[in-house]
This record gives structure tokens, C-alpha cells and sequence, in this order.
């Protein structure tokens, strides 16, 4: 049987990446390619008690590293129970948010170091699987959070909560990160429709090819 492809959707708050991935969804469900979809953190019943950890604003919230750990846990769990058994039966899955997340969010957002380390750990809780395409929503930081605002009835998690410095040093790290060949990178700024069409493109290109 094929093995499926693997594809992630990557990008800062308010990018716009979870509403193109259900209608990239919708899209190749339509060309008759079996998909499912996940999310992180979350994509797992384990998963989803890490992540009420991780986005709750109570009044004890985890340090950086107990963040990065949580969300390495989470990835690990994700990956050897749910994303590796539906590449493994030929299922083609879409994932909001993967490693580059992780990266932008712990190493560009939290500061923490050494990079190469966090890094290496971050490979090997997904095992060193890749995605096959990364389609990488950029948006300017502010944008992004004026469109968290007007749509979550200022109902902001842990993250979103953030200091607009927080979210710009994401956004400058994930231009460290779009260097990679399986990367396409879509002007988020942009609205809906327009974005969605260049999604609806690549898509088409990538299969084709596949």
C-alpha cells in the first residue's frame, strides 16, 4: 500500500492557517484523495490533557522549559500513535502546526538555548519525520492579532496573550526556518479567497508530481 504524504500548516497568530486547512481539506477531499486532519498540540486523547496544560491562563503557568518538554511529549505522541499509522494505511494527513512551531515559538519566542540542542531533541520526538509540504502562512504579527481579536471575542489564550515583541520575534525565526525545499510560503496578509487559490495551486502542483 502507498505510503501517504504529509503535509503541515505552518504560521503566527491570526495567519490564517487552521481555516486553510479545512478548506485545503474540502478542496482534496473533492479530488478524491483519502485525507485526515490534526492539529498540535492536541492531535491525541494524551495530547489533548497536554494541551489544556499548555494554553491555560490560569495563574500557575509552566516555565519555558517545562513548555518545550509538553509540547515535545505531545509530538512524540502524536506522531508514533496517529501520524505514522495514517501515512502507514495511505492516508494523506493535514496537521496544523508541527515542528517549526515548535522552533519559532520555544527558540524564537522564549529565547531558549542552545538552539541545536532543542532542535535535536525536537527531531527526535517526531522520530525525524518530515513533512512532505510545508505551506507557511506569513502575516504580520500585528495583522495577525487584530484578526485573534476581532474574531475570539478577546477569549485569547495563554499564547495570543503575548506582547506584540513576542510574536515579531516568531515571525523573524520562521524566516530562519522557510529556507527548506518542501516550504511554500503564501502572503497571509492577503485576503481568504486570494490565499486560498495559491493554496489550491501548490496542491495541485504537489500531487501532480507525487
Amino acid at each position: 500500500m502507498p505510503i501517504g504524504k504529509f503535509i503541515v500548516f505552518e504560521g503566527g497568530e491570526g495567519s490564517g492557517k487552521s481555516s486553510h486547512l479545512k478548506l485545503s481539506a474540502q478542496y482534496l477531499r473533492q479530488r478524491g484523495i483519502r485525507l485526515v486532519t490534526t492539529h498540535e498540540p492536541g492531535g491525541t486523547p494524551l495530547g489533548g490533557k497536554i494541551r489544556q496544560l499548555l494554553l491555560a491562563t490560569g495563574s500557575e503557568k509552566p516555565v519555558a522549559q517545562t513548555e518545550l518538554f509538553l509540547f515535545l511529549a505531545d509530538r512524540a505522541q502524536h506522531v508514533q500513535t496517529f501520524i505514522q499509522p495514517q501515512l502507514q494505511a495511505g492516508s494523506t494527513v493535514l496537521c496544523d502546526r508541527f515542528s517549526a512551531s515548535t522552533l519559532a515559538y520555544q527558540i524564537g519566542g522564549r529565547g531558549l538555548l542552545p538552539a541545536n540542542f532543542i532542535a535535536s531533541m525536537e527531531a527526535y520526538s517526531r522520530a525525524d519525520l518530515n513533512p512532505d509540504l510545508v505551506l507557511y502562512l506569513e502575516v504580520d504579527p500585528q495583522r495577525g492579532l487584530e484578526r485573534k481579536q476581532a474574531g475570539a471575542a478577546n477569549q485569547f489564550n495563554r499564547f495570543e496573550k503575548e506582547a506584540a515583541p513576542f510574536h515579531e520575534t516568531i515571525a523573524q525565526y520562521f524566516k530562519t526556518l522557510k529556507k527548506n525545499e518542501s516550504w511554500r510560503t503564501l502572503d497571509a496578509n492577503q485576503p481568504v479567497t486570494v490565499v486560498q487559490q495559491r493554496i489550491n495551486t501548490i496542491l495541485d502542483q504537489f500531487f501532480s508530481q507525487s
